[in-house]
This record gives structure tokens, C-alpha cells and sequence, in this order.
């Protein structure tokens, strides 16, 4: 009996540090309202509160649903958020006319950052370096 409850007790256990949905969900705050949304490992995306929770901006919902998703992402101060997704599409979003710029190649985006004029010092950094929410 005591083995039972204790292979049952074990079971339990597992189930509760693997099993939790969402237990890996969070949000990263950008600027402007702007965030960085996570609802799965593979559904990682750009949004604002002034869309609905769910709408997206970075990536696109066609590349979205082609398994798109961010990995990375950087701001300036006030304006620009550029982010790179896990197929190497890059983005560039203005948050003050919430307009989104790509899908761009590396090549293609480092030229549209430059003609925003967006400081060299604005990097693209892991979602891991930033203080996540929830």
C-alpha cells in the first residue's frame, strides 16, 4: 500500500511540473504600449492593447501561421521596435503610426533601419534579456 501511494505521489508530482498549460506564457512591455506576447513556445508575437490581445503585428499573420515567430527584439526611446523572427525575417515596427515594415532579409533591413535614421546603439537581444511578465 505504501508503495502504491508513494508511485502515485511521484506521478502527481510529474504531472504538476511538466503538465501546467501556460505555465511558460508571459508578456515583455516595449514602448508605447507595445508588447512582446507569448501563449506557446511557438506562438510568440508583437501586439498592442490597442488592437485586441490577440491581433497581431510582428509577424505577420500569413508568416504567422506559416510558423513564424519572434526570437528577438529591440527599441529605441520612442518610436522604432525591430524584431527577427525564428525564420530569419526581420521586421521594423513604427509605434507612433503602427505601421509595420517587412518582412525584410538582413541585408534589406539593416538598409531600412539606417534610412529611419534608428541609432546604431538599437540591437536585436535575445527575449531572454528582458524582464518578462506573469
Amino acid at each position: 500500500m505504501k508503495k502504491m501511494v508513494s508511485v502515485f505521489t511521484i506521478v502527481l508530482l510529474m504531472i504538476g511540473m511538466v503538465g501546467c498549460a501556460g505555465a511558460g506564457d508571459y508578456e515583455i512591455e516595449l514602448i508605447n504600449g507595445f508588447k512582446v506576447i507569448r501563449t506557446s513556445a511557438e506562438k510568440v508575437h508583437i501586439g498592442s492593447p490597442e488592437y485586441s490581445y490577440d491581433e497581431l503585428l510582428i509577424p505577420l499573420l500569413a508568416d504567422y501561421e506559416d510558423g513564424d515567430y519572434v526570437t528577438k527584439v529591440g527599441h529605441d526611446n520612442d518610436r522604432y521596435i525591430i524584431a527577427k523572427t525564428n525564420l530569419n525575417n526581420y521586421y521594423l515596427l513604427d509605434t507612433k503610426k503602427a505601421i509595420v515594415h517587412g518582412p525584410f532579409t538582413e541585408e534589406k533591413f539593416m538598409q531600412v533601419k539606417e534610412n529611419a535614421e534608428i541609432s546604431e546603439s538599437v540591437h536585436l537581444k535575445d527575449l531572454d534579456a528582458y524582464k518578462k511578465i506573469r
